[in-house]
């Protein structure tokens, strides 16, 4: 049985490794197959793959369906619709899922309208859950940033089941039309009485995030702590929680079932108790927004309960097997969630290092056992997924998940609900809850500050993750196993396998997808300079966190030599903070430095020059001269290796572009350019596209950015001029190889490369 799920499980993952759906002719085929595979036991796997194969495609087809047309992107479009989710209020704007039902422009009719994110920014309307509205929108399709071990948005789009992205235009026929009945009421009704209640309190966002799923309101720092803990997960509703809830619920109801015979002898108090907890589990996943995570969870419980119900209590593998077969059957995207990897292994692992076992441990030790047994087993999967771990997460988990799950997750519900029956018991009740609370925030602040909390490295190629996941198995592996110690040696390529080197005197040049900024690096064999880090969009998120250092974790980079942040704009300089304070970085330097405040950064300065490792780096501008000013004082860097050479000019003008010309007519010449001001109109006058002679022109841009960059007229002019031309939005993340041997390698974009069948293409 556990075979045929995993097979199951093969077929689905085959079909999301594809960068188009098949066509509908091999479905047709596939489907002729599945009674022929199904006869005969020897195929009966190859069914199984066959099924996860068909039904994954037909769930990504049948979303599809609905996609926004592109003739529609970026034009008004009027749609009605219903308010699916409680609105998400940020500081500027209001977002929340939209499920359109018509939808009109002047480009025509959207005849298979779906759901759709939006925002409504500066809006005073008071959005609840299943309003009908009509707006005036603009939207566009599903897209993200394509960068390595950067975050997928467009594959977390797709799991969600969204179609397309837009906002809310002003217009004078926006209008409330009626309003539906929706179960998210009632959470959006919760979280307001909890808001009146906490409107105090320092840990409200984890409070709303224990008891609502709602994960918003927690503060970066809190964030921080919980992660390099590896307690974040406490704080989802999930597994552990609707575990927990479920057994409490067991627990209660079969012991007052048991108090009172005649009840007993009417029907058995086990079977009472699993009704009982199933609908407490209900309850709660109903209170989280029956969250993805959370389904899966209730899936799980659900069968443990059904087999007390059914007198079948099956082998813990068995019900772990038909709970992940069910997943899949409910939703084939689950495979594109960490999470479902992370929760599934987590069981796996427990179950395989707790059971069998002829001498066993109880209590804390048992408990603190556990704990060491997810740490090793999960260690790979870690790694390969985030570059980090946390090495006190054993010890933390250890005291903060009795604490969280015995002690304030229960109390938090009480006084949730006692908040709707009696507030003052209610508001006593949290604010006990509230002040519980502190004490486990003060231990994990105190743990997460040790040197030693949180190791970070390079992302392991997928072989030594398989050697990895080998190792954890041997080391948690019954005692006596004569291969038990080999695991030793499996876990060593984890740590001493590293990226591949830059060749000598040459470098390695990246542009990540940062949307309409610029963040780039340049890799020599012993040092690293970071040019631009991208826009910072809000307190809890900029691309130097979510793009740049990730992209340096992968390559196992921990130090920055030097920070170029060309100018002051966001778009440029908005990922400076974090990186600052999450990597090494040993010197920053600008064309606005006093715009980096508080950061100490120097400036930059025509005439600087230096080497390392055969590379010469100079910086051709700014010069000290009153004329240039903002965006003309950008850090221009020209970088010469044996074999080619870059230029990166920052966001200047056509008057410094005449300036370079006139002054350093020679030195600008360079193979590849990073355009200027991504390809504005004020930019790439045609004298210094001249006298640069790029063979490689890249524009680093926002996909249907508002500026319209790079304009027609300017790529005309470097086209005419014969050079191949790159943009991130088209391209994601642009990376060359300069070798001293070969030369210029041919770029690796990443958005073709790594390219999966929910991902925007380019037309």
């Amino acid at each position: 049985m556990v075979l045929s799920v995993l097979s199951f499980l093969t077929g689905i993952i085959i079909l999301q490794q594809l960068v188009v759906l098949p066509d509908s002719v091999w479905l047709l085929f596939s489907i002729i197959l599945l009674p022929f595979c199904y006869i005969f036991p020897a195929f009966r796997l190859l069914f199984w793959s066959l099924a996860g194969f068909v039904l994954a495609w037909g769930q990504a087809w049948l979303l599809y369906q609905h996609n926004l047309p592109a003739s529609m992107e970026g034009k008004n479009i009027k749609i009605t619709g219903e308010i699916l989710s409680v609105p998400e209020i940020l500081p500027k704007r209001s977002k929340f899922l939209f499920k359109v039902h018509t939808a009109e422009s002047e480009q025509g009719e959207w005849t298979r309208p779906g759901k759709i994110s939006l925002s409504w920014y500066h809006s005073k309307q008071e959005l609840k859950p299943g309003q009908v509205w009509q707006f005036t929108v603009r939207l566009k399709r599903p897209n993200g940033f394509m960068n390595p071990a950067g975050f997928d948005y467009e594959a977390w789009l797709f799991q969600q089941g969204i179609n397309a992205v837009g906002y809310i235009r002003k217009a004078s026929d926006n209008q409330l039309l009626t309003t539906n009945w929706n179960f998210q009421r009632i959470r959006q009704h919760i979280r307001k009485k909890l808001t009146d209640s906490l409107w105090h309190a320092e840990h409200k966002g984890i409070m709303f995030a224990l008891g609502l799923g709602m994960r918003d309101s927690i503060d970066q720092q809190q964030w921080d702590i919980l992660q390099r803990t590896g307690t974040s997960h406490l704080i989802a509703i999930s597994g552990l929680h609707i575990g927990l809830v479920a057994g409490f619920c067991f627990f209660i109801a079969r012991f007052v079932w048991l108090r009172i015979p005649r009840l007993a002898l009417l029907y058995p108090a086990p079977k009472l108790a699993a009704i009982f907890a199933m609908t407490g589990a209900v309850f709660y996943a109903f209170l989280a927004g029956f969250a993805i995570p959370t389904q899966r969870a209730l899936i799980m419980v659900s069968f443990v309960m059904l087999a007390i119900l059914t007198d079948r209590t099956g082998k813990p593998a068995r019900i772990m097997g038909l709970s992940l077969f069910f997943v899949l059957l409910l939703d084939t995207t689950s495979v594109l969630s960490p999470g479902f990897w992370l929760s599934f292994s987590a069981v796996a692992v427990l179950l395989f290092g707790m059971t069998g076992r002829l001498k066993s441990q109880r209590g804390w030790r048992s408990w603190g056992k556990a704990q060491w047994i997810v740490t090793i087993g999960l260690l790979p999967l870690t790694l390969y997924v985030f570059q980090k771990t946390s090495l006190i997460s054993p010890v933390a988990n250890m005291l903060a998940i009795p604490w969280v799950s015995f002690v304030i997750v229960p109390l938090l519900l009480l006084g949730t609900i006692s908040l709707m029956l009696f507030e003052p018991l209610g508001d006593l009740l949290l604010s006990l809850c509230h002040s519980l609370l502190k004490p486990m925030h003060y231990m994990l602040s105190w743990l997460s500050d040790l040197p030693f909390s949180l190791w970070v490295q390079h992302s392991p190629p997928l072989w030594v993750i398989i050697c990895a996941a080998l190792a954890a198995t041997l080391l948690l592996s019954p005692a006596g196993l004569p291969v038990k110690r080999i695991g030793l040696v499996l876990i060593l390529p984890v740590f001493l396998v590293i990226p591949t080197a830059v060749p000598d005197s040459g470098l390695r040049f990246t542009v990540l997808d940062v949307g309409q900024g610029l963040a780039s690096v340049i890799e020599t064999r012993n040092h690293v300079i970071v040019f631009d880090s991208g826009p910072r969009f809000s307190d809890r998120f900029d691309t130097g966190d979510s793009v740049v250092i990730p992209y340096l974790r992968q390559q196992g980079v921990s130090k920055v030599d030097l920070l170029v942040i060309s100018h002051g704009d966001n778009d440029h300089s908005g990922g400076a903070f974090s990186l600052n304070g999450q990597i090494d970085v040993m010197r920053i330097v600008s064309g606005e430095p006093e715009k980096l405040f508080p950061l100490e950064a120097g400036q930059c300065k025509q005439g600087m020059e230096w080497e390392w490792d055969g590379v010469k780096f100079s910086f051709l501008h700014p010069v000290e001269d009153k004329r240039f000013k903002k965006n003309d004082r950008s850090c221009v860097l020209k970088v010469i290796s044996a074999n080619g050479s870059i230029l990166l000019t920052g966001d200047i003008h056509k008057k410094s572009e005449r300036h370079l010309v006139k002054t350093a007519p020679s030195e600008i010449q360079a193979d590849i350019l990073v355009a200027p001001h991504h390809g504005s109109k004020t930019s790439s006058h045609t004298d210094f596209i001249d006298k640069v002679k790029p063979g490689y022109v890249i524009f680093p841009v926002g996909y249907r950015n508002r500026f319209k960059h790079p304009r027609p007229e300017v790529v005309k002019r470097y086209d005419l001029l014969g050079a191949e031309i790159y943009d991130s939005s088209s391209h994601g993340a642009i990376q060359f190889l300069l070798d001293g041997k070969s030369g210029i390698s041919r770029p690796l974009t990443y958005r073709q490369a790594n390219s999966h069948h929910w991902h925007r293409k380019n037309e």
